[in-house]
């Protein structure tokens, strides 16, 4: 009786304390947030404050570095934001007049007559919908200004922090495992690195590569003399960030400005796009992110999939990157008992069905040869 009673106040004392958590995670919400950034952009820029750790550099020097070229980076984003920002209110308020451009087939296409087609093609509800936001965004440059200049000083501050947590990792890292068991401490002293190379390999990866891919596309149709480039350039490395489907919602925006170019300037918009998008799928992600991410194309689908589903937009960016993490951990977990499972599966099979099937495997690998040996005789033959 005493025993159960011990019980019943130990599963209600951490009833308890759960509850003042999450009570206390609510009213700190905020808080919360600006130290869970914080943490996961020092885990993000950790792997880069390693590398250069190699180099005999100091980590608080490495973190300056960094922060040098972060800052630079957001100035140079601030600098022109008003310009940007009266640019897109301009697309986005001149875009109906620039879908009409768009000539509509007057014969039916899979027997949708012209007007249903002129219906899809040119949502009224929806172009006006974009037109009233684009003239709110507009007329409210200097706010959105002054509310990036708001968001600088909460980055700032959470740049504080993070270069206090890199500095600081091992003895931060040291007096929160303190309580845990050495069983736990010595797991999670395995899986920081990984998940750190996951975090920084996306952030740096990712994120860099949208803003160097939108950067381009903007000197791309300055050159080609497209009306709003500063806007799509913008809109270009804001949908790069969604997988997939992110590279599509950039392309028809540009494709809309050049319209009314001609053809020609619609060809070459098309092709640099589709050019900037190879070398940014082909040879920066594979090097920046896919040897960190470890996850295979439906993987990286099905967790864009459920985070649009959960959280929208947002969801679909932070998805790849807290999927890659899932992996981390299950292979940490699982691998290994999976593998030792296999293993003994295997062992326990009869070895006459072991030798059986290496003599099958040994015979037709005889006959591959054998015919590859015709195929040459035959050639030389002829």
């Amino acid at each position: 009786m005493l025993h159960n009673k011990e019980l019943i106040w130990r599963y209600l004392r951490r009833g308890l304390i759960a509850l003042l958590a999450i009570y206390l995670a609510f009213v700190l919400r905020q808080t919360m947030q600006l130290m869970l950034g914080s943490l996961f952009f020092a885990g993000a820029i950790t792997p880069l404050v390693e590398s250069m750790e190699k180099y005999r550099i100091r980590r608080g020097v490495a973190i300056s570095i960094i922060y040098l070229g972060v800052l630079l980076i957001i100035v140079l984003t601030i600098a022109p934001a008003p310009r940007i920002i009266a640019e897109l209110g301009l697309f986005f308020t001149n875009l109906p007049e620039l879908v009409k451009q768009i000539p509509v087939p007057t014969q039916p296409i899979f027997n949708i007559d012209p007007q249903r087609l002129t219906e899809l093609l040119q949502p009224k509800v929806i172009l006006d919908q974009v037109q009233a936001f684009g003239k709110e965004l507009a007329s409210q440059t200097v706010n959105f200004t002054l509310s990036l200049i708001n968001a600088l000083g909460v980055t700032l501050l959470s740049m504080l922090i993070t270069g206090y947590m890199v500095v600081h990792a091992k003895e931060l890292l040291r007096k929160v495992l303190r309580p845990f068991a050495p069983e736990v401490r010595a797991q999670v002293y395995t899986l920081i690195p990984p998940i750190t190379r996951c975090l920084g390999a996306y952030v740096l990866g990712r994120i860099g590569t949208s803003a160097l891919l939108g950067f381009c596309t903007y000197l791309a149709l300055a050159f080609l003399n497209v009306p709003f480039a500063g806007a799509l350039g913008l809109l270009v490395a804001v949908s790069n960030l969604i997988p997939f489907v992110g590279p599509i919602l950039g392309l028809i925006p540009m494709v809309i400005a050049a319209w009314g170019m001609g053809v020609g300037k619609v060809i070459a918009v098309v092709g640099i796009s589709f050019v900037l998008q190879q070398i940014e799928a082909f040879i920066l992600q594979p090097w920046l992110v896919g040897p960190y991410l470890n996850l295979d194309p439906f993987e990286l689908l099905l967790s864009i999939i459920v985070g649009a589903e959960l959280l929208g937009v947002v969801g679909a960016i932070i998805a790849p990157p807290v999927a890659g993490i899932g992996r981390i951990l299950f292979n940490h977990f699982y691998g290994h008992k999976l593998m030792a499972e296999e293993s003994d599966s295997l062992d326990a099979l009869p070895s006459g069905e072991l030798q059986d099937g290496s003599a099958d495997a040994k015979a037709i690998s005889a006959g591959d040869r054998d015919r590859k040996d015709d195929e040459i005789s035959e050639n030389h033959g002829k």
